[in-house]
């Protein structure tokens, strides 16, 4: 899940087409700066847009939303991204323990895990969601 969407998916205006041989020379060029270093950067190439690192007004509603004792701080304090991911799915179930599954699970097997206080908010915030959603 991203908030990130690609606009490759738009058509074309007349003003961006460029003529077929430019195309050519273009996607070669393209394809010669692909190439990835993979020791400096090894996992950039697959991240599509860089994450914004505030809290977004969505997110900091659904943080005044909480109680004081669920309430994310050290999340919202160091990874605003992912409080954000987590305000945006909120509403959706499935969606919400979906991801906080896969902040819970390690499927790459290089992933370092969460600071002490961090995980504690995550942890909060998910039996928060889950009594909330039997209370309903």
């Amino acid at each position: 899940m991203s908030l990130y969407r690609p606009f490759d998916r738009y058509p074309r205006a007349d003003v961006h087409a460029t003529p077929i041989a430019a195309e050519g020379v273009a996607l070669r060029s393209a394809q010669k700066t692909a190439a990835i270093d993979l020791e400096s950067d090894q996992y950039r190439h697959l991240r599509k847009a860089m994450p914004i690192e505030r809290p977004l007004l969505r997110t900091n509603m659904w943080f005044a939303g909480l109680p004081e004792e669920v309430r994310p701080h050290a999340l919202l304090r160091r990874y605003a991204r992912i409080a954000n991911l987590i305000a945006a799915a909120w509403g959706d179930a499935k969606c919400f323990r979906a991801y906080m599954d896969s902040l819970f699970t390690d499927t790459r097997g290089n992933r370092r895990g969460f600071p002490p206080d961090v995980l504690a908010d995550l942890v909060a915030v998910r039996r928060y969601y889950d009594t909330r959603a039997v209370a309903r």
